[in-house]
Order: structure tokens, then sequence, then C-alpha cells
């Protein structure tokens, strides 16, 4: 076996010449990069301006006050930042920002650092990719600070860019002679905490416009990040933002510095924000927090009540899910119900029906398997339907819900058999009802089955309304029709079954032929016109269409 050997890591030759890749080279990234530049040299001021420069044309001008540079070289050096060791610890400058100018026309005037003497330097769109050398001369004398002359680009507009990268930067910058606006990137938190040279703002909502690049704040760059959220049933929900004032911790994946890097101390400021929201949720008092997250917050050393005893009151589905509305929270108490049941629009149709006919006082409200573990929520009875019951003059049906049943004559009654049932008991529980639907959920009203008891009270609209709210569900294929299209072809024709089920089919036929009439003709005639149509014999015949008469002219 020969001898093992060793080797270095290295930097290919032709790295340098990839550097364009670095950054996309739009104005976000410049004024971001060399805003980032001047804070860290010690500037206090920033200004920016389009200027007309003799022998560059139009361009960027942007300068800061500065210290200048002590060796030019530092700038095109990719990978090596020249910035004091408190700050290359703390913020873990990569010195790759000036590179975000690759593809540009530069001149840089920089003092030359502690003297009365300035450099001028002139790089080329190729000098970053080491292609075209850059040129470096005595500049005027008495230059304070830097100043950066990038090409523009045609219809190029630097102010938003300028103003965005601004924003949350903690030095002034003035642009187009205007100081621009800044803010606290924590200004809306409802609690603020330092830990660990980080500012921890705490959010009530995601109302507060959160954008996806704006997170974390990181000297004025905005950054996304995974962060915690923690949200409620029925109450608050918590969201969290940072602003980096002073973290060594926290580290950005080079060489963009766009994203954070996921370490430990990540885990660890992901933890804390968590124990921040579970605070802030004990000293509000009542909360409707998962039982899951009811145990983490106990892991956490946080010791909270259990969830307030709320629920939403049942409200049933529609087959149509964009018109099923959300029923009012409510505080309960151990003697209420809830829905325990996988039924679809259909049974629960049924079921509220029966429940508001009957106006029982049993008070019905959806399950929330989220409360699942708290003691009060597994000790409340549910209810579940097993099935419906037809009786008719000499027999009696029994039929479990999404079956049907092909019906010949109005039944004399018809019920719902339910269980009530909690940890320790169970018993049956009949609902009457006046009618039924029979079938599976997501089908029409020719794959369904409907039943309605021959004492019923029901009007055909009545009846309409329910098998629209149990049965209609629009098509989004386009050769469909439009919604209103296809609620009107459901409605016409839950109508003519609504009225065959509780009168005759002769009085259906009269009424579709009116609808026709009513939608269709009735705005043609005159008020003092009677019309009179004839349909037979393979003919339609129409009077009492009188020609309007003509007024009589002077």
């Amino acid at each position: 076996m020969k001898n093992p050997t060793s080797f270095h890591a290295c930097v290919a030759d032709d790295a340098i010449s990839k550097v364009s890749r670095l950054f996309n080279a739009t104005l976000d990234d410049i004024f971001a990069e060399l805003f980032q530049n001047a804070r860290r040299a010690g500037a206090t001021q920033i200004s920016v301006s389009q200027i007309d420069y003799p022998d560059l044309g139009p361009v960027i001008c942007l300068i800061d006050n500065g210290p200048g540079l002590s060796d030019p070289r530092d700038l095109f050096t990719l990978g090596q930042s020249a910035w004091e060791n408190d700050v290359q610890s703390i913020e873990d400058a990569a010195g790759m920002g000036f590179f975000s100018l690759a593809g540009r026309r530069v001149r840089i005037i920089a003092q030359k650092h502690g003297t009365c003497r300035s450099w001028m330097i002139d790089a080329e769109p190729e000098s970053f990719g080491g292609e075209v050398p850059i040129t470096c001369s005595e500049g005027p004398p008495n230059h304070d600070g830097t100043t950066i002359l990038i090409a523009i680009k045609p219809n190029e507009s630097f102010v938003p860019a300028a103003n965005h990268a601004a924003r949350y930067l903690p030095i002034d910058v003035m642009i187009d002679g205007v100081i621009a606006s800044r803010k606290d990137f924590l200004a809306d938190a409802e609690y603020i905490e330092e830990w660990n040279g980080i500012r921890i703002g705490i959010y009530e909502s995601s109302t507060v416009g959160f954008r996806n690049s704006e997170i974390i704040n990181f000297h004025g760059v905005t950054l996304h990040a995974r962060l915690p959220s923690l949200s409620q049933e029925f109450h608050r929900t918590y969201y969290a933002r940072l602003d980096v004032t002073h973290c060594a911790s926290l580290k950005l994946v080079l060489p963009a510095r766009k994203e954070i890097v996921e370490n430990a101390f990540m885990d660890d400021l992901r933890n804390h924000i968590s124990l921040l929201f579970y605070q802030l949720i004990k000293e509000a008092g009542a909360h409707s927090l998962s039982y899951d997250n009811f145990r983490r917050a106990a892991a956490l050393g946080i010791d909270l009540l259990p969830a307030a005893m709320m629920l939403r009151e049942f409200k049933p589905s529609h087959a149509d899910r964009d018109q099923t509305s959300l029923g009012a929270v409510k505080t309960i108490t151990a003697d209420d119900v809830i829905y325990d049941s996988e039924g679809g629009a259909i049974e629960e149709q049924n079921l509220a029906y029966a429940l508001s006919a009957q106006r029982v006082e049993t008070r019905l409200y959806d399950p929330k398997p989220a409360f699942t573990g708290y003691e009060w929520y597994e000790q409340l009875t549910r209810l579940s339907v097993k099935e419906y019951r037809v009786i008719g003059d000499t027999d009696t049906f029994c039929v479990a819900p999404g079956k049907r049943l092909t019906m010949t004559e109005r039944p004399d009654q018809l019920e719902i058999q339910c269980i009530l049932a909690d940890a320790t008991y169970s018993e049956a529980w009949t609902l009457a009802t006046d009618w039924l639907i029979f079938g599976e959920d997501d089908w029409g009203l020719d794959d369904v089955d409907i039943a309605v008891t021959k004492s019923s009270k029901a009007t055909s609209a009545d009846l309409v309304d329910f098998l629209e709210h149990a049965l209609f569900c629009p098509s989004d294929d386009a050769e469909a029709g439009s919604y209103d299209q296809q609620e009107r072809w459901f409605r016409d024709e839950a109508e003519d079954l609504a009225i065959n089920m509780l009168e005759t089919s002769l009085d259906a036929e009269i009424n579709a032929i009116t609808r026709v009439i009513d939608r269709e003709l009735y705005w043609l005639r005159r008020q003092d016109q009677i019309i009179t149509v004839e349909i037979g014999k393979g003919r339609i015949d129409v009077s009492g269409l009188n020609p309007q008469p003509v007024a009589a002219t002077e």
C-alpha cells in the first residue's frame, strides 16, 4: 500500500472571472452593499444623486463622509476584508460587497486614510473579472471621504432603490438633496426584548406587512428567515421580527449574504422566541392554544391554565364550499354537545334542518381536534348520525347516511337516529324532520333521493333553498357556463322537482311554462295588452301583439 499524500484546498485561477454571478448587478444589490461598506467604515452620512460627469457621462454619484481607504487593492481583492476586528467578528464581513458593481464602469475618488491626499481609481466592467487592469492615480487634494461614480444604464431610476436600501440603515442617507425617510424596523411591535445582541419584536398579527425578505434587519439589509409563529384557535396569533444590533453568533450565507446560516444559535433563538410567545399568552390570561402547544409551553417552563372552554357553533357545510360560513365562537359549558361526524353537506344540512325545525335546547358545536387532550374537551358529549328512518303506512326503512332509497310515495314520518356519547355512556336520540336527502355528497339532483313527509308544511321555495345548500356545487369547466347560469339551471330543475313532489306533475309543468314566459317573454307586452300563446300540432300561434299606435302629428 502506498504512503498517503496530503494537499490543501485552493481557489482556481479562473474563479475571479465568475464574480459577476455573485450578485444580480441591480441597484437594489448595489446600494445595499455600498451603504453597508460606508457604515462599516465609520461614515455617518451618505448622499446619492445623478450627475453628468465630464468624461463618464450620466452617473450615480455616491458620497460618504467616512475616513477613506488605506489600500485601494482591498476593494478589488475577492474575499478580503479590511474592517476593524470588532466589525469583522460581529458582522462576518466577507470582502465581496464591492463586487456588486461587477459589469459596470466605476470611478472611485477616495481620501488616503489619515492624509489630505486621495486616490482616483478607474475600473471597466471587465476589470472585476480580472480581464482588464484597474488604474489608480493621484486624486484631487483635500478630498474628504469616498466618492463612487457608477455608470447608469438606460431607463434606470436610482431613487426607489436608494430609498429602499436606506429605510432601516442606522445612518442618514440624502437622496437628491432630501434626507431619506427612516424608521425603526420594530416600530409596530407589540413587545420588544433585547437578547444576545438582537432586538426581538413580537407582533399580534401579520397585518404589519411582512414581506418574505423582511423578517430580519441586519444593519439595514432585510433578510428572509424561518422564524416561529404561534397560532391559537380563537385568540391572537403571534409573529416575530428581528433587528440585529450587535450579534456575532448570527451568521449570513456567503457570498450574497441574503440568508441566515442554520446553526445551534438559530435553534436557541427560535426556542427563545417561542418562550416569549408563551410568556405573553400567560400574561394575557385566557387562551385557545392547541393541546400540543400547551404541553410545549410546559416543557419550556411556562405553566398555563387549560384553554378556555370555547367552540364554534355548528353550522352545516354547503355543497359549494365557498358558501359555507363559520359559526360564532361561544363560551360553552360541560352540558353542551359536539357534532362529531365525518358527514358532508347532505348529512349536515339534514341534521341542521331537523334541529332548527324542532327548536331543541341542545346546543351543538363544531369539533376542534386540536383541543384533544384537555380534560374539559375530552369529557364533552359527542353527537353522531347513525341512520335515517323512513316510516310509511305499512313499512319502515332504515337507511345509512350516504345511501340511497327509492321512494314511491311520501312517507308519514322521517327521523334521524343519532348517538349521544361521552367517555362513560352512550344513548340514542331521535330527531323528527319534514324532509331528508339520501345519497352521496358531490352528486346532483338526479343521483340522490328526496323524501318529504305527507304532513310537511314546507313550500317549494323552502325545499329549493335546502336542495341548493346540500347539492349545488358549480363546475369550473369553461364549457359549463358561468356561476350564475349554473345556479339558475340548478334552481329551475330543483323547483320543478319540488313542485312535483309537494303538488302534482301538472303543477310542475305549468310552473315550468310560466317561468319561461315570465323570464323571457313577459317584458314584451304593454300594460294594456293581453297576449295569447297557443301551442299545438307542430306550431305556435301568438295573438294580442297589436302594433303600438303611432302618435298623430300636428
